[in-house]
């Protein structure tokens, strides 16, 4: 027969991790009417040309050559504590998540690098912590190496306010902070809140978080807290830190401690027990709570379980009617557009940035050296230095 005898079952791995259905991958290599002949490859019955098994590689984001394998690759991804939602599968990972924690150690391996050569000193906060530490005593700790008021949101008019002055304060530190709701800056290519929100990259010399900017404000605002706990815990850990009262059973000791550091730094408990009111309604007190705490509704009521103001009963019957509403949960989506370089030091963060154009400027990085690790064309570069970060 015809065609390029290209493995069935390697097939079949490479579209299931790409997420899509035989329809999908149809219609990405030029046969939208013609979902059958996918299956057919599929099952070994036919085979596509050369030009159809590049359109293939192409559309499921893998090598050529991963389509003549006798076996699926084994793909570990090199960080620990791998957690999800309890949608997602525990093993698996998107095409997407892979490129962009390849694409964060690429920046962080940089980096250090760079530090390093510098003469730059380990920064004392990072795994400073061990497990059997409180939440509160890291919580306080992170407060006074990022110098954060109490709360960290008093001086923030809005939840992007509170967001952007976490961000800024983690990064007076030292710390990297990416923010993309895309693999590579590809607005085709979205991240899902379902499979992670976050991860940190933890390193005494050039610590990072990445945090999903698919995600709603107030997660976001979660996860950068949940982050720090693995830094000051010396934790690296891709993680989806959940809103819910409740955790899942496979949720490991250290993401159940960071999300217990997250809450703490966010809201306070001594703070949250003074401002809790008297006021019947249960959910009313949350959402005044979350407007002052900046937080979403779901962390006001846990911590107000955790510190014995609630009953887990009346928790379960606010969450119940929260989920109903839901405001502050729905994803706020980055969207492609936009003011290109705000998004761009968004994405690649305005402390990495700043280091990469001093390398350049010190010419101790080429010009297509630090347009690669910004993801964007060397001559998009030149305009990028006439900024000079402003805006």
């Amino acid at each position: 027969m015809d065609g390029v005898k290209i493995n069935p079952l390697l097939l079949q791995w490479a579209r299931q991790r790409a997420g899509l259905s035989n329809e999908q991958l149809a219609k990405k290599v030029g046969l939208a009417q013609k979902p059958e002949v996918v299956r057919a490859w599929e099952a070994g019955s036919a085979h596509p040309t050369f030009r159809q098994t590049q359109a293939l590689a192409r559309a499921l984001r893998i090598s050529l050559g991963y389509l003549f394998l006798s076996a699926p690759p084994t793909t570990a991804l090199p960080v620990t504590d791998f957690r999800t939602l309890p949608e997602a599968e525990r093993g698996k990972f998107s095409p997407e998540l892979e490129d962009v924690l390849n694409d964060a150690l690429r920046k962080h391996d940089w980096l250090r690098e760079w530090r390093t050569q510098e003469g730059a000193t380990p920064l004392p906060f990072v795994g400073r912590f061990v497990a059997g530490d409180t939440p509160e005593k890291i919580a306080q700790d992170i407060r006074q190496v990022l110098d954060l008021p109490i709360p960290p949101a008093r001086d923030a008019k809005s939840w992007n306010e509170h967001l952007r002055l976490l961000v800024r304060h983690a990064e007076e530190a030292g710390i990297i902070v990416l923010q993309s709701g895309f693999a590579l800056s590809d607005t085709h290519r979205t991240l899902s809140v379902k499979e992670f929100r976050g991860f940190a990259l933890t390193d005494e010399y050039a610590p990072l978080v990445f945090i999903n900017a698919r995600d709603s404000v107030a997660g976001r605002i979660f996860t950068l807290a949940h982050e720090l706990g693995h830094l000051w815990t010396g934790t690296s850990g891709i993680s989806n830190p959940t809103l819910e009262p409740t955790m899942s059973p496979g949720t490991g000791s250290i993401e159940r401690l960071c999300n217990q550091v997250a809450a703490e730094l966010l809201v306070p408990g001594e703070l949250l027990t003074q401002r809790w009111g008297r006021q019947p309604n249960t959910l009313e007190i949350a959402q005044e709570l979350a407007k002052q705490f900046r937080v979403s509704v779901f962390v006001i009521l846990i911590r107000a379980y955790e510190v014995n103001l609630l009953p887990w009963e009346s928790v379960q019957s606010a969450y119940a009617q929260a989920q109903q509403e839901a405001r502050e949960f729905a994803p706020e989506s980055e969207r492609g557009g936009g003011d290109f370089y705000r998004t761009l030091r968004n994405r690649n963060g305005r402390l990495l940035m700043q280091e990469i154009i001093t390398a350049l400027r010190q010419g101790s990085l080429l010009y297509q050296g630090a347009a690669r690790l910004l993801n964007i064309h060397p001559q998009t570069l030149e305009t990028v230095l006439q900024q000079r970060l402003t805006g």
